[in-house]
């Protein structure tokens, strides 16, 4: 899944407005997928597109932008961010548990080397 940077068109940008406010500048959205999506100017919304698309690679293989896709809310959603690193957290916990073994692998037995044989061979040479 892909992080989208979404250009709205002017009837987006009037139902952002709606929901979110309409004193709020917005010409962007943010699209996360199943986890939601943020709506604002163009310069807030790269910010949060290019981070995200770059520290979440368990979450997203990276970003593409579109013009007038449509939105599955016209909401922002609250605390996208932390939301984001909880399911980020969550999908790496889930492969490092994957790479672990399951049980520890028994002690290998070591050979004996008796000192004794080895100072007498240093003794000779």
């Amino acid at each position: 899944m892909k992080v989208l940077l979404i250009e709205l068109d002017d009837e987006q940008i009037l139902k952002a407005k709606e929901v979110n406010g309409a004193r709020k500048q917005i010409s962007h959205a943010v699209v996360c997928g199943e986890h939601g999506q943020i709506f604002g100017t163009e310069k807030q919304c790269r910010k949060y597109y290019s981070a995200w698309s770059e520290i979440f690679p368990k979450l997203f293989d990276g970003g593409k932008e579109v013009k007038g896709h449509e939105p599955p809310s016209y909401e922002s959603t609250f605390d996208l961010v932390n939301v984001l690193i909880a399911a980020h957290d969550s999908l790496e916990e889930e492969s490092e548990t994957r790479l672990r073994p399951s049980a520890p692998e028994p002690a290998r037995p070591r050979k004996k080397v008796s000192l004794k044989s080895s100072s007498a061979n240093n003794r000779h040479r």
